[in-house]
């Protein structure tokens, strides 16, 4: 009579299946040493689809035409087409036809509804055919986390049926995105997007808690849309390069609709930002009251130096939004600048800095910079200049926080 030997409870086998999660290689090994160990191997396995190509697309259509259950494994699905070539207008052409041929996945995908975070990649989602768009809202409804990285619509408008297709969107990444035209029946602003959603009593809660926008993305039409749900705002960290510098009024509306749900900010002005802003103080941190990080990029001593404001001061609205803070939460503020020697740091209104970053409220603060300097190198006679001019200029905050300076 034989004897086995003790019996492994599955949960180990499992657990020890999960640290291989990034392992493809071993997980295709592993998945063909018995029967049990296929679902844990097929849900790491599967759980990220990229589509690139039409072969893909065929490829992954086989699989799980073989084996249905692979659909209920993917949480992630990108889409990623390429440049053809440069058209007429100097933009690339995207070769993005294959992309219908990925329908009948969606459609598989959707019934499932298990994917929660979708990329999108140089493609045009209204060249798609029809057949297609659809096919894709079904996974739409699910989906959390959208990337979308220099995909195209034929009008304003389209992006916004594109972006009300989530109902569920948590986190919202615009890498440049652009349309051809604006849509003649568009809201030019906020106030009619809002008064458009109250008179659908349909309209879907909004989720949103994460909003990442670049430069080359145009930041109104998405703020605005946001701004169309003025009672549901859960914006925990807002990321952005704003860049149309005559609306900044949106990106103010943008920040007080947030309220004390915002707390990381990340913000830029890639050409410094307009004198009306400055004088209207457009753009206020008044009622962000549970903020506990901030950030103030592209500052450009060389580029900066060249707008006229009526502040003798460069980056005026740094001291005014620093003004504004009225969070006890705060634990961080981060300068990024730029500029080509310590000298050029003397424009910046370092005595009104230093008395905002100084109050008692703000007890314990760490303040970074990081400095972006063509002649420096790390452990240089530049840095530790650019170090000591900084140190110097900050005498009242230096004795109540933590100051951390870095060249780069």
């Amino acid at each position: 009579m034989s004897s086995r030997g003790p019996v492994l409870p599955p949960e180990l086998f499992d657990e020890t299946l999960d640290h291989l999660w990034d392992d493809a290689k071993t997980l295709r090994v592993c998945s063909l040493v018995c029967r049990s160990w296929v679902p844990s191997t097929r849900l790491h396995l599967f759980r990220t689809i990229r589509l690139s190509s039409e072969a893909t697309c065929t490829q992954l259509s086989a699989l799980m035409a073989n084996s249905p259950a692979i659909a209920r494994c993917v949480r992630k699905l990108t889409i990623s087409a390429q440049y053809s070539g440069v058209g007429t207008d100097n933009r690339g052409v995207e070769d993005d036809a294959w992309v219908n041929v990925s329908a009948e996945i969606a459609r598989t995908l959707g019934v499932h509804g298990r994917v929660n975070t979708l990329a999108l990649s140089r493609l045009r989602w209204t060249s798609l055919a029809p057949d297609t768009r659809d096919a894709y809202k079904a996974v739409f409804k699910g989906v959390r986390t959208l990337l979308l990285f220099e995909v195209r619509f034929h009008a304003s408008g389209d992006v916004l049926d594109f972006l009300d297709a989530f109902p569920d969107l948590e986190e919202l990444y615009f890498h440049a995105v652009s349309w051809d035209s604006e849509s003649s029946t568009t809201p030019s602003s906020a106030a009619e997007l809002i008064s458009l959603a109250q008179s659908h009593h349909d309209t879907k809660k909004m989720h949103l808690s994460y909003l990442f926008l670049d430069p080359r993305s145009s930041p109104t039409l998405v703020t605005e849309w946001i701004l169309s749900h003025p009672s549901e705002q859960k914006l925990r960290t807002i990321q952005l390069c704003w860049r149309e510098l005559d609306n900044t009024k949106a990106l103010g509306d943008l920040l007080q609709a947030s309220g004390s749900s915002l707390e990381r900010l990340q913000i830029e002005f890639p050409s410094g930002i307009a004198e009306e802003t400055v004088l209207h103080n457009h753009v206020s941190l008044v009622h962000n009251t549970a903020l506990r990080s901030l950030s103030f990029g592209g500052l450009d001593v060389t580029l900066a130096s060249a707008r006229t404001f009526l502040s003798a001061h460069l980056f005026p609205w740094v001291a005014l939004m620093l003004a504004d803070l009225q969070s006890p939460h705060l634990r961080e503020v981060t300068f990024e600048l730029e500029t080509p020697d310590a000298q050029g740091l003397a424009g910046l209104d370092w005595p009104r800095i230093d008395a905002e970053l100084a109050k008692r409220e703000f007890q314990g603060l760490t303040v970074r910079f990081y400095v972006n300097c063509d002649a420096c190198t790390r452990g240089s006679k530049l840095e530790d200049e650019v170090r000591d001019a900084i140190t110097e200029r900050l005498p009242g905050f230096k004795d109540r926080g933590t100051l951390r300076v870095s060249c780069i």
